[in-house]
């Protein structure tokens, strides 16, 4: 990538972290003075409220220096995807450009790969593990602003990890679908649709953004994990704010709303009370994801798909 472009960029993004540092600030202080209007904040919500801005801050500053890390182990464009991907979400548009302008978008025949005895096992054990661990973990009740543990999609991370992308795409479909059975899940078609469904559904996609770089090296781990990760997760925040927008504050499908904040806007209320509670999802999937599925590389080498993967000698 052309060295002009990288100091352009690293500039910017240095801009762009100062950005969102003065929004964190704002927005702490604009939800505390909210809460102290109507009484309704204690000091443990304000200390996880600003607990889990301050986690998107060094979220934030982290995912920028991984797609710098991602640019410059780009080789041979095995990375190009992630760089992508991680460009839109950090905002680097000259990056984003960048690669956009390099990319040839041509139709590809999609060629889908016959499933073997491994695959169709691990589809059911990853589904079984799926509800074992919600079941579980659904007696554990929610932290404040609805913070819960989800620790159940850990099993469809991995799955995304070893198997094909149309393995990968049943098992999420069949979790999705069939937590409709479970306790509490199913209140109204879009609130279901939008809290679970959907969501539960895309986690498939993190099969596009697999780490094909295999090293010992903790930077670079941290650099070729958090697309894999970012992307679902974005699209579970946007569902879950979403089904807020459509469900729990309106007052045709609840009849009693009970804001943790007074804030008018029901869209801007949705987008800052998911913001909390999927920044600690985020966390948790950020620490748990990687840990496990390296540790279990061996495994995705021997009996699964296997792309093509970065020599450890060029990185060293």
């Amino acid at each position: 990538m052309n060295k002009n472009i990288i100091k352009i960029s690293i500039t910017l993004s240095l801009i762009r972290i100062l950005i969102c540092l003065g929004l964190m600030i704002w927005g702490i202080i604009s939800i505390v003075n909210a809460g102290d209007q109507n009484g309704n904040l204690s000091v443990g919500k304000i200390v996880t409220i600003s607990f889990c801005f301050s986690l998107f801050f060094i979220l934030f500053t982290l995912i920028n220096f991984s797609l710098f890390l991602n640019c410059i182990i780009n080789i041979n464009d095995i990375n190009k995807k992630n760089i992508i991907a991680l460009s839109f979400i950090t905002i680097n548009l000259e990056i984003l450009i960048y690669y956009l302008s390099k990319q040839s978008f041509k139709f590809k025949k999609i060629e889908m790969r016959r499933w073997t005895i491994f695959d169709i096992t691990s589809i059911s054990i990853l589904l079984a593990l799926y509800f074992s661990v919600g079941f579980v973990t659904g007696l554990i009740p929610p932290m404040p602003f609805y913070i819960t543990l989800t620790f159940k999609y850990i099993p469809l991370f991995f799955g995304a990890f070893v198997l094909s992308l149309s393995a990968s795409l049943t098992l999420c479909f069949l979790a999705a679908t069939l937590s409709v059975f479970l306790p509490g899940a199913y209140l109204n078609f879009w609130q279901f649709f939008f809290d679970y469904w959907l969501p539960t559904l895309l986690i498939f996609t993190a099969g596009a953004f697999t780490p094909n770089v295999k090293t010992d090296k903790m930077i670079i781990k941290l650099g070729v994990w958090f697309a894999f990760i970012s992307i679902p997760v974005l699209f579970l925040y946007l569902s879950r704010v979403t089904s807020g927008v459509v469900y729990w504050l309106n007052p045709n499908k609840i009849e009693i709303i009970n804001k943790e904040f007074n804030w008018t806007n029901n869209i801007g209320y949705s987008f800052i009370y998911n913001s909390i509670n999927t920044i600690f999802d985020y966390i948790l999937l950020i620490i748990c994801v990687p840990t496990i599925c390296e540790s279990l590389w061996t495994v995705k080498e021997r009996f699964f798909y296997n792309r093509d993967l970065v020599s450890t000698e060029i990185l060293d």
